[in-house]
């Protein structure tokens, strides 16, 4: 009782500064208000609670989520936090993690919303285990620890496997900057506040991926890059194409004067597309693959495995079918 008035009370404060905005912790719509009198943006935690990224999922939470956002509200989306396993762990199939990774910004970034991207991503951190309950600063995997080992007599060894599993210290190991001691972290002899990821010294930092065209970091600069100059991609509306797909999403995002088709191709596989789009060119902006010409035919799209596709249709049409 009383949250609403309370959160009503902060957005008066807050929207006497034309550059703030208040974001809820929470997955409750019900507290954007009205639209404009409660939380600007809202977490979609039920996407990034998904244990799996499927296009039908990924279509079911846009759906629910753009369905019930109030008039005038603008909705939000991320797949990582402190909170969670992070993206590249979690979503990674052990073989195609990188493309996955890409993937998965791709779709943070072509959705319909403010994306939310946790530090780390861009380079590609994965979790680290705590391998000593004494390095653990998560009250939630000490209690778990202990009462594992205390009150339900399991081993050591499967206590620590318990507390890495359900704690949350595995996606907060320190920033990996540089190939150096503590990843760059902290300087040699000095103690992070959690272990550092082994994996700074596998290319896995920013001073490294920086220096590298081909590099997640540089996919991540690319992306954004193309999303701050494409209007479509930051206001447009969110139409989905090909709604039963099972192995790619593929969806318009448009604003007047601009529609662009976005596909994610999210299996290992050549796919051979056709979109009725009323148009007969679409200009490529960007793919995670290379691509020839500067013209593709909707009719006939040829994406390639994990392919990111962004393209901009020749002109704007008004009825556009799926």
């Amino acid at each position: 009782p009383g949250i609403h008035e309370l959160i009503q009370e902060l957005r008066a404060v807050v929207d006497e500064y034309p550059d703030r905005v208040l974001v809820g912790e929470t997955e409750e719509m019900s507290y954007y208000g009205n639209g404009s009198n409660e939380l600007d943006l809202v977490f979609n935690f039920p996407l990034m609670n998904c244990s799996k990224l499927t296009p039908r999922t990924i279509r079911a939470n846009q759906e629910e989520r753009l369905a019930n956002l109030p008039s005038g509200a603008w909705p939000c989306n991320t797949l990582g936090n402190h909170d969670t396993p992070r993206m590249y762990s979690r979503y990674g199939n052990g073989k195609n993690n990188d493309a996955l990774s890409r993937l998965h910004a791709a779709l943070m970034l072509t959705l319909r919303g403010t994306p939310f991207l946790y530090n780390g991503e861009e380079i590609g951190m994965s979790d680290w285990p705590v391998a000593d309950i004494a390095q653990f600063q998560d009250n939630v995997s000490v209690w778990l620890y202990q009462s594992a080992v205390n009150d339900l007599a399991i081993s050591p060894a499967d206590a620590l496997e318990l507390a890495n599993d359900r704690g949350r210290d595995k996606c907060r190991a320190p920033m990996q900057w540089a190939n150096t001691a503590n990843a760059g972290f902290c300087p040699a002899g000095v103690q992070p506040w959690l272990p550092v990821n082994p994996d700074y010294a596998q290319g896995i930092n920013v001073a490294e991926q920086v220096n590298d065209p081909s590099s997640l970091f540089h996919f991540y600069r690319r992306l954004l890059h193309l999303r701050r100059k494409t209007p479509a991609l930051i206001a447009g509306d969110y139409q989905l194409l090909h709604q039963k797909a099972k192995a790619y999403l593929a969806f318009l995002r448009r604003t007047e004067g601009q529609t662009c088709l976005v596909v994610l191709n999210m299996l290992n596989q050549v796919r051979s597309l056709s979109f009725d789009l009323e148009v007969e060119i679409v200009r490529p902006l960007f793919s995670s693959k290379a691509r020839r010409g500067v013209r593709d035919d909707p009719a006939l799209l040829i994406v390639e495995p994990f392919e990111i596709y962004i393209g901009e249709l020749d002109e704007p049409t008004s009825d556009l079918n799926s």
